[in-house]
């Protein structure tokens, strides 16, 4: 127990030890929680402008709450305040960057103070600041270039230098490298490859690049590697990153084999594979230097190192070659040694190879083949089985002609000269024509699908056919062969236009006309039938036509006025056809005589001010037959001034008169017949004036000029104009009386009337007033200015009294000095003159001073000059009057050295020696100080004198400076300059000739020649300068040592400008070109090259050799377009321009280009080709790729005028079986000709004879320098001329001209009226519109019979007319009377109203929509056209009416020609037209503003309210359209429907039943729409015209 007891006390004692611990160790206010001593927070640096961010921990561990138990603050004693308190919070008051200011943690003070005691505490606080990934890797030492070569092994570390740093902390600032797919538009831009891929950083952290794939220069020579570095962030999506680009320039290698070279081999990467070259050699001849084929044999180095190449010849068949021939190391030129007969071979195959001169002595091979040609003693014969073939025209390419043997023509070669087992040659045959050709098998083919037999072509072609070898070597002599074209049926008859025919009015059938069509085919093809197609006006049943002679006759009876439209289809044997229409117009009754004026001259006076509609005069004409006349204005009433009543002849005018503007009118007036018989006559009207215009002062503003002191000073003119006449323009001056100026009234002549003072007034200002001498005056006004000029009295003083100045000597007009005087008057006049002084040498200008020289000065003649200037104002003597000019002269180095004495040649010999005097020379200088006069000498000229000689600067002593055993050269020209040390160097130059003797001597066989005495060469002729032509070796040079002197001159007689030859280093002579040569100028030179050395070291039987140099042919010339009828205008220039015509049939050759090449064969053949064609170019037009002819696949009636004219282009190409070609281009410009395109120039004293294409063009270009237009020429005729009786007569001794003129920008044909045509016509272009004939007088056609004998009988017949008519007459008016009457009645029961009919309305073909069940039907009649005044056409339809009714209306059926039901068969045909202006059709108007025209109706009546009322008592209509200004067009019974006449009418044309007791017709197909064509003189059209046919 006790024991227990001890323990419990112990373990008592512990647990108070324990509770007295926990109490003393709690922490109080403003303690660390942690019982610390200072306080570490962690916070991460701001991203970017972020305040935001907590500390860790996030509350500083404090004791107590702040601002209850304690109050906390901070204090930073360095830096800025970072932080603020919120609560035990820590609050960023800036952004924290720990990178760029290295500012990884810091300390400040926490103030605490306890509230209940006051006691205070600091606290160091320590924040340290964590990294965040926020800075790229930057890479240094950019940009990174480096070079490797192409043989690289894989896995090389190239570049070792990629470098880049990131200021981040730990891991963030650790950086990779990686290889990425670079830019693709970077990478072309810089013309390189991307490198991903070709090379890797196999180590990333590293940075070293190394090869990841073969390099190749020949592919690429350079790439850019892009390298991407990136931080190591633990987060990869912050991970950040930048970029460098890496040039890796491949450097070449040897690694590519030498390859041989010449154009047109298969190359693969630019080297020729399996290359193959040709040589020949003739029997029996040494040939030396081999001519090699295609080029001669050359081979490069493919890598860029350009090793030298060695030629050798490593095997060949048979193997006797070696002992024929050879081959240059150095060149390639291969050697013919010995002569080879074809008895030894036939043919060496050679293996020629190629080395390149280096370590790795790559080398390539290439087959030669050298024939061995037998001796050419014969050329080669062609043969064939046939000289004559036929072939049907138009047959394909490729089809056999036939010979005469009726077999196909086959050609064959043969040579005497081949002998059995000798090759046989390969041959190509030229032909003279492109429309045949020869197949590899030798049968002659047709080439051009074109054959065309039928005129204008000929029927046959003839031509040669030459056989060659292929390799350019002897032709055989020609061949002619003839081919005849046989007749294909492929042209259809063709019916000629024709003028409408004029017909007589018969009773019985008779021949009519005669239809001639025209078939270029022959024989079968030819024969023509002719057929009626159709007749109009159903006159089907009327006409007849003869099958096979095309004589159109008449079946009975025609009556006169009738007209027909008959087509006339031209058939041939095997169908093809064509149609034409023959125009047949009924000619009216006897009408020979026209109305006649009362006068030919009438004379009236008008005033300028008569009103409108006023009377100026009238023209009365009577016709002798008593027809109604018709009056109208034909001409001089071009301004629209006045008016004719058509009627009456009254003239009025109609347009306010100007006679300022116009003072005589001279009208033509016309007097006309319904016959269409006319006569003229002349009305002359003089506009009287009225005083209307006001005197107009020539400027408004006068400014004049006037002295001052003098009383009655002219001061100047003013002048006015009054455009009246008579006292109307009597014009007088007046100024105003308180100005001191008078005028005279007359001559408007202002003077001074008093003594002006300038100091007083110096300018008066004033209006002068012009009166007419009207008794109601009009007047003008003008401003005038009045200067006051001041006058000079003060003569001029100088100021300064001596000028000096130094003038350079010859120098003209130099500018010497300005001498000044000054004037006190307030306008200065100052006249300078030199008084004293050489006047020939010196001059002043009078104005300004200015002192020149007039001619340069000598300073050697004068050195000093003295003037005395003074002044024209001032002639005193007093101070300043004059002033002194002092001139010194300077001199210039004016004068050349010249040399005392002429130097003579002098002879030394080739052992003189070096140093040893040769000559003194000795130059003497005029000018007169030094350095001007001081001379040295020197030695001048590009020759070779300077080398051997020199000369003493100061003495001028000539001497040796080298040895002249080195040349062989035994004349010398010695330039020497003398030259003075002034500026400029002035020198002159003397020659002196040394002649050098020279002598040595070896034995013949070791002197120096050529290996060849001829040598024959090939050059392209677009060689560039330089190109060596040939190199000559030379024999023996070997032998004699390499200083021996040695040249190389090319002799007089070759051509020295277009090649030179010089040494080469082998000591050979090169022959090169020195100038562009050209295969068209020259095909070949003959050069001769003279070699030469020390006298007798020459072998003279090898000192020269010939060498043929034959230029081939290269394709560098284009084509270019021939224009024969080239314009003058420049705008035109380069333009093909050709016309057209709308009767132009199909296939017509509108125009041909054509273009030539100046280069042969191939070269030169020329192709054409469509170029910018629009679609409408393509559906006219066709273009002959051979022959350069455009022609018409589509006639040009119904052209629309918005695509005119035609303008595309055409190209002509050259060699068109290559694409080694060249263009040329030409514009086409087609316009459509018509007849008011048309203008004539009349050449009356040369004949049609004498008159050439040549001639007229150049009246053509004479026609465009004074218009300025392009002028084309359409045809040339006799000239033509009016004859008595108004028939067109030809004058063969003269010529017309007919042309069209074009503008020459747009090319747009242009017409008579156009501005630009009158402009020219202005100008004094003496063209003219073609002459018309006038109208015959319609006759009437009377049998042949004798006059005697044929009258009697017509007026027996004509009198039983006239009694048979006048019977039927009497009954039909009887009749006519009796029915009207009755119908009358039966109106007077009914309503006027519109009822329908059961026949479907008919409508004009525009206007309104047709369908196959309900078609537009066509409207026909036979019709008398006559202009109807609105009071003629008033057809009275009363019971007073006897003479017309509407039942009298004859329809006529064009189905089956029948007569619909009338009364009588003499009815009337009545048609009434109407037109809108907008040229349409049958009321399509668009403007119903002006609905109300001068409408011309049947029966027309005063416009009502309603437009229905206007149907009483006409033919009615009906109108929808609610229009408020009356009927909207003419019509007979006419719907208008205001929808554009979309919709189908409904309505019948003419509603017969609202007519009381008129009958219905079953159709109305005599009805026509259309508008009258007015032609020979302009007037005002109505917008609707109305015509009536009876």
């Amino acid at each position: 127990m006790a024991r227990w007891c001890a323990l419990n006390q112990q373990w008592t004692i512990w647990f108070l030890v324990f509770l007295l611990h926990g109490v003393l160790s709690t922490p109080g206010p403003c303690e660390v929680e942690t019982g610390q001593s200072s306080i570490i927070v962690d916070i991460e640096e701001s991203r970017g402008d972020q305040l935001n961010q907590s500390t860790v921990p996030a509350t500083l561990p404090i004791v107590g709450e702040p601002d209850v138990d304690v109050v906390l603050s901070t204090v930073f004693p360095k830096g800025p305040t970072l932080f603020q308190l919120d609560g035990k919070r820590l609050q960023l008051l800036q952004p924290l960057d720990r990178d760029a200011d290295n500012l990884s943690h810091m300390v400040f003070q926490l103030v605490c103070q306890v509230k209940s005691t006051k006691k205070r505490r600091t606290i160091p606080v320590i924040v340290r600041v964590s990294d965040i990934n926020d800075n790229a890797p930057i890479f240094q030492g950019t940009p990174y270039e480096t070079s490797v070569s192409e043989l690289v092994p894989l896995g090389t570390t190239i570049f070792d230098r990629i470098r880049a740093t990131d200021i981040d902390a730990g891991v963030n600032g650790l950086a990779e490298y990686f290889i990425v797919p670079g830019d693709n538009k970077t990478v072309e831009a810089s013309n390189a490859v991307d490198g991903y891929g070709y090379f890797a950083i196999p180590i990333p952290h590293q940075g070293q690049v190394t090869v990841n794939r073969s390099l190749d220069y020949e592919r690429t020579q350079k790439y850019l590697v892009t390298i991407v570095a990136s931080d190591r962030a633990r987060d990869t999506k912050r991970r950040m990153s930048s970029t460098a680009t890496l040039t890796v320039n491949v450097q070449d290698d040897d690694d590519q084999d030498p390859s041989f070279i010449y154009k047109g081999c298969s190359s693969h990467e630019g080297a020729c594979i399996n290359p193959e070259y040709s040589s020949y050699v003739n029997s029996g001849v040494l040939a030396g230097i081999l001519t090699i084929e295609p080029e001669k044999i050359q081979a490069v180095d493919m890598d860029t190192l350009n090793a030298r190449i060695k030629y050798s010849i490593e095997s060949g068949q048979p193997d006797s070659w070696s002992t024929y021939f050879d081959i240059d190391e150095n060149t390639g030129a291969v050697r013919q040694l010995l002569p080879v007969d074809t008895s030894i071979a036939k043919k060496y195959q050679l293996v020629i190879k190629a080395e390149e001169i280096s370590e790795a002595k790559r080398f390539t091979t290439a087959k030669l083949t050298i024939t061995v040609r037998p001796v050419d003693a014969s050329p080669p014969v062609i043969s064939a089985t046939s000289d004559e073939g036929r072939v049907e025209e138009n047959s394909p390419k490729g089809t056999k002609i036939i010979g005469s043997d009726n077999q196909n023509i086959r050609f064959s070669v043969s040579d005497p000269d081949l002998g059995p087992g000798d090759p046989i040659p390969k041959y190509t045959y030229e032909l003279t024509t492109n429309f045949f050709d020869i197949d590899k098998e030798g049968y002659l083919i047709v080439n051009d699908e074109h054959l065309d037999r039928d005129p204008p072509n000929s029927g046959h072609l003839r031509f040669q056919i030459v056989a060659r070898e292929a390799n350019g070597g002897a032709a055989s002599a020609p061949f002619s062969v003839v081919v005849y074209l046989l007749d294909q049926n492929d042209n259809a008859p063709v019916i000629p236009k024709t003028q409408p025919v004029n017909v007589p009015a018969s009773l019985e059938p008779a021949p009519v006309y005669k239809v001639e069509a025209t078939d270029i085919d022959e024989g079968e093809n030819a024969r023509i039938t002719y057929s009626i197609y159709h007749v109009s006006n159903n006159g089907g049943n009327k006409f007849t036509i003869e099958p096979s002679t095309g004589v159109i006759s008449s079946t009975g009876r025609l009556q006169a006025g009738e007209q027909y439209s008959v087509t006339v289809r031209a058939t041939d044997s095997k169908g093809l056809s064509s149609q034409g229409i023959i125009e047949l117009m009924v000619a009216p009754g006897p009408n020979t005589r026209p109305p006649q004026f009362s006068s030919r001259d009438y004379y009236a006076p008008v005033s300028e001010g008569a009103a409108i509609n006023s009377t100026v005069t009238t023209v009365t004409a009577k016709d002798p037959e008593n027809e109604p006349v018709t009056y109208s204005i034909v001409s001089g009433n071009d301004l629209r001034q006045f008016a004719i009543g058509s009627n009456t002849g009254i003239i009025t005018v109609i347009r306010r008169l100007d006679r300022e503007v116009l003072t005589r009118y001279q009208l033509m007036v016309r007097a006309e017949d319904p016959g269409r018989l006319s006569t003229t006559a002349t009305v002359n009207i003089k506009v009287t004036d009225i005083n209307d215009n006001n005197p107009k002062f020539d400027e408004d503003i006068y400014t004049f000029h006037v002295k001052e002191g003098a009383s009655g000073e002219q001061v100047g003119y003013v002048h006015a104009t009054d455009i009246d006449e008579g006292v109307n323009a009597l014009v007088s001056y007046s100024v105003p009386n308180n100005v001191p100026f008078a005028i005279d009234n007359t001559t408007g002549l202002i003077t001074t009337n008093t003594q002006l003072d300038y100091e007083e007034t110096k300018e008066y200002a004033f209006v002068v007033t012009a009166t007419d001498g009207a008794i109601d005056k009009r007047l003008g006004t003008a401003s005038v200015t009045v200067l006051v000029d001041d006058v000079s009295d003060e003569p001029p003083i100088f100021s300064q009294p001596l000028y000096s100045v130094h003038v350079p000597e010859n120098v003209p007009n130099y500018p010497v000095i300005k001498v000044h005087a000054e004037d006190p008057d307030s306008v200065p006049e100052i006249t300078y003159t030199i008084l004293k002084g050489d006047t020939d040498l010196f001059s002043i200008d009078r104005k300004s001073g200015m002192i020149r020289t007039l001619r340069p000065l000598d300073r050697e003649m004068i050195a000093r000059h003295e003037l005395i200037v003074g002044t024209e104002e001032n002639n005193g003597q007093d101070k300043g009057a004059t002033t002194t000019v002092e001139i010194i002269v300077d001199d210039k180095n004016d004068n050349a050295p010249v040399f005392t004495s002429a130097i003579r040649p002098v002879t030394i010999e080739d052992t003189s020696s070096i140093g040893s005097l040769v000559e003194t020379v000795v130059a003497l200088d005029a000018d007169a100080t030094p350095p001007n006069n001081r001379i040295r000498y020197a030695l001048v000229g590009r020759g070779k004198a300077s080398i051997y000689f020199h000369v003493e600067p100061d003495t001028g002593v000539i001497r040796l400076r080298d040895d002249l055993r080195k040349e062989t050269d035994s004349e010398y020209t010695v330039d020497v300059q003398a030259y003075d040390e002034g500026d400029p160097v002035m020198s002159s130059v003397t020659s002196l000739t040394v002649y050098v003797s020279h002598s040595a001597t070896v034995p013949p066989d070791v002197r120096l020649g050529f290996a060849d005495t001829t040598y024959t060469e090939h050059v392209a002729e677009n060689s560039p300068n330089g190109t060596l032509v040939r190199i000559l070796p030379i024999w023996n040079k070997s032998k004699h040592s390499r200083d021996t002197p040695l040249k190389c001159l090319l002799t007089d007689s070759s051509q020295k400008g277009v090649f030179y030859v010089k040494l080469t280093e082998d000591r050979d002579c090169a022959i090169y070109l020195n100038a562009s040569i050209d295969y068209e100028a020259l095909m070949e030179y003959s050069l001769e090259v003279q070699l030469e050395s020390i006298q007798g070291l020459i072998n003279p039987e090898s000192s020269k050799a010939v060498i043929n140099v034959h230029v081939t042919d290269v394709n560098d010339n284009p084509p270019v377009f021939v224009f024969n009828e080239q314009s003058s205008i420049a705008a035109a220039k380069g333009k093909y321009f050709a016309i057209a015509t709308k009767d132009m049939p199909l296939g017509t050759n509108v125009l041909q280009v054509t273009a030539k090449d100046k280069d042969s064969g191939d070269f030169g053949k020329v192709e054409y080709r469509k170029n910018s064609w629009t679609k409408v170019a393509e559906e006219y037009f066709t273009l002959d790729k051979e022959t350069g002819v455009i022609s018409n696949i589509k006639t040009f009636e119904n052209v629309p005028k918005e695509v005119l004219p035609f303008k595309f282009n055409v190209m002509a190409r050259d060699n068109p079986k290559s694409e080694d070609y060249k263009t040329a281009r030409a514009s086409v410009v087609i316009n459509l000709l018509q007849k008011d395109n048309q203008l004539i120039l009349e050449v009356p004293d040369l004949n049609l004879n004498a008159m050439s294409a040549l001639k007229a063009r150049n009246l053509l270009v004479d026609i465009e320098g004074k218009s300025g237009l392009y002028a084309g020429l359409e045809k040339l005729t006799p000239k033509l001329y009016l004859g008595e009786n108004g028939t067109l007569e030809s004058d063969l001794n003269g010529t017309d001209v007919w042309l069209y003129l074009l503008d020459p920008n747009s090319g747009q044909i242009l017409t008579r009226e156009s501005q630009p045509v009158k402009k020219a016509i202005d100008a004094g272009v003496h063209v003219q519109a073609p002459l018309v004939p006038a109208e015959p007088p319609r006759r009437t056609h009377i049998a042949a019979a004798p006059l005697t004998t044929a009258l009697p009988a017509a007026l027996l017949a004509l009198a039983a007319l006239v009694l048979v008519a006048a019977t039927a007459a009497t009954v039909y008016i009887c009749a006519s009377w009796n029915r009207y009457k009755k119908h009358k009645e039966q109106a007077l029961q009914q309503q006027y109203g519109t009822l329908s009919l059961s026949m479907a309305p008919p409508r004009p073909p525009s206007g309104y929509e047709s369908s196959e069940d309900d078609p537009a039907p066509r409207y026909e009649t036979q019709v008398l056209n006559m202009a109807v005044d609105d009071a003629d056409l008033q057809l009275d339809f009363s019971p007073n009416n006897h003479a017309f009714n509407i039942h009298n209306v004859q329809y006529l059926s064009k189905d089956n020609g029948e007569r619909s039901p009338t009364i009588s068969e003499t009815a009337t045909t009545a048609r009434a037209s109407s037109v809108n202006e907008n040229g349409g059709t049958l009321n399509n108007m668009t403007n119903y503003d002006n609905a109300v025209r001068n409408t011309q109706t049947l029966n027309r009546r005063t416009h009502n309210s309603h437009p229905l009322n206007n149907a009483i008592g006409t033919l009615p209509r009906v109108n929808n359209n609610n229009i408020g200004h009356g009927l909207l067009a003419t019509t007979l019974g006419r719907k208008i429907n205001g929808n554009n006449h979309k919709k189908k009418t409904t309505q019948p044309i003419m509603a017969y039943d609202e007519i009381p007791g008129l009958q219905r017709a079953t159709d109305n197909e005599n009805v026509t729409f259309g508008k009258r064509n007015f032609t020979g003189y302009s007037y005002d059209q109505s917008p609707v015209e109305t015509t009536t046919e009876l």
